[in-house]
């Protein structure tokens, strides 16, 4: 079965704000080599900044269509658009990922890889019109326990410096079919110009994972923001389909 998808995608904020171009850890794990896989992310919530750029309150949905092409190698096309409790709707450009992986990686101690993701949107939804993500996997598994960090480096081309914004995941398996887990968003600010802390982001959000057979899983978080440059409360869920 696909990697259970972990995380649904969010609004990027305004230029010279903190805040997350999206929700997700990756973990390293692949559909098996020619088989399509679809993920249907939606996110809704209040947010706690206001101004110009991404819709701040209402609801974020994408549609994500992978395959395999290799047993160390992925590729995805990523949809999003956005609509806000007001009523108005927003196209969202798309995104390009291609990930690099251990083979196996749900079966080792130890797994690793690497996303390359370059993302065109409109400034509503991304600080730059066209942007490079560099984001690093790194995955230790020892019996129902998982930790997953993703120390992520987003490039704006055309746009000021590269932003540092890791994330981190544990989980643990509690039932043949469920996981519960942690996830902490962070944001730092410019690599070269870090924020003061009051200006950082940091979202924490509790999570589930179900696998509700061998083709459908799903994702369910809740989150809340931990500084005044976070968002505020945030729900998300992914249905993940095998084909």
């Amino acid at each position: 079965m696909k990697r259970l998808a972990l995380a649904a995608l969010l609004l990027a904020s305004p230029a010279g704000a903190a805040g997350f171009d999206e929700f997700q850890v990756y973990d390293g794990r692949t559909v098996e080599p020619g088989v399509p896989d679809l993920n249907i992310h939606m996110n809704a919530g209040r947010r706690g900044r206001l101004g110009d750029g991404a819709p701040r309150n209402g609801l974020l949905a994408t549609a994500e269509l992978g395959i395999a092409t290799a047993p160390w190698h992925a590729v995805a096309l990523l949809l999003p658009f956005a609509r806000e409790f007001s009523g108005d709707t927003y196209g969202g450009g798309f995104k390009l990922r291609n990930s690099f992986v251990t083979p196996g990686a749900d079966t080792r101690l130890f797994g690793y890889g690497l996303d390359l993701e370059i993302g065109h949107q409109s400034v509503r939804f991304a600080e730059a019109n066209l942007a490079l993500t560099l984001r690093p996997i790194i995955a230790v598994r020892t019996g129902p326990w998982q930790l997953i960090l993703n120390p992520s480096v987003v490039f704006p081309l055309g746009q000021d410096g590269p932003v540092f914004a890791p994330s981190v995941r544990g989980v643990r398996q509690v039932a043949p079919v469920v996981w519960l887990g942690v996830e902490h968003y962070m944001e730092f600010g410019r690599l070269d110009r870090p924020e003061a802390p009051r200006g950082q982001s940091h979202q924490l959000f509790v999570t589930t994972d179900i696998k509700v057979s061998n083709r459908f899983a799903l994702h369910l978080g809740l989150g809340h923001g931990l500084t005044q440059a976070s968002d505020r409360w945030l729900g998300k869920m992914i249905l993940s389909v095998d084909f």
